[in-house]
């Protein structure tokens, strides 16, 4: 009996839609910041030793402004879809976001040289990892609770 309320409690925590928007949310924020200052996003990634060049610049806002579709498109899907497909696409949603980060962010940052200096460069991809992966067990568990009477 008491681990039925323990998977309660963590269905409630880990809720697909409360995810959803939330990292949506966070997305649209750090995006739209980069869209607006990439100077700053430059000078957090690049180091110390690297000119900051227009190129840089550009390039700070183009990943920024790329990545705003998917903080639209996490808290439209959130606010839109409902049950089984919400679980599936909270689950389909971080594994592709969990490529992004782990690959994009993490893998090719590094193997390329792209700075890995400082706390936030360290501290961020692992804190969006492990909300995205909250993420994908929260629609796992719903998709489970949902579909458990089938």
């Amino acid at each position: 009996m008491k681990f039925f309320f323990i998977n309660m409690e963590i269905n409630k925590i880990l809720n697909p839609k409360g995810w959803l928007i939330g990292l949506g949310v966070f997305v649209l924020l750090f995006s739209v910041s980069g869209v607006m200052g990439p100077e700053s996003v430059a000078e957090m990634s690049w180091g110390d030793d690297v000119e900051i060049t227009d190129e840089i610049l550009a390039y700070e806002s183009m990943w920024a402004l790329h990545m705003i579709p998917f903080g639209i498109l996490a808290i439209t899907t959130a606010l839109v879809v409902k049950g089984e497909e919400l679980a599936k696409l909270a689950m389909t949603a971080s594994a592709s976001m969990v490529l992004i980060v782990g690959g994009g962010m993490m893998y090719f940052t590094n193997h390329y040289g792209y700075s890995n200096e400082g706390t936030m460069a360290i501290v961020m991809p692992l804190v969006v990892m492990g909300a995205t992966i909250a993420m994908g067990v929260g629609g796992y568990l719903s998709y489970k609770e949902l579909t458990a009477g089938e």
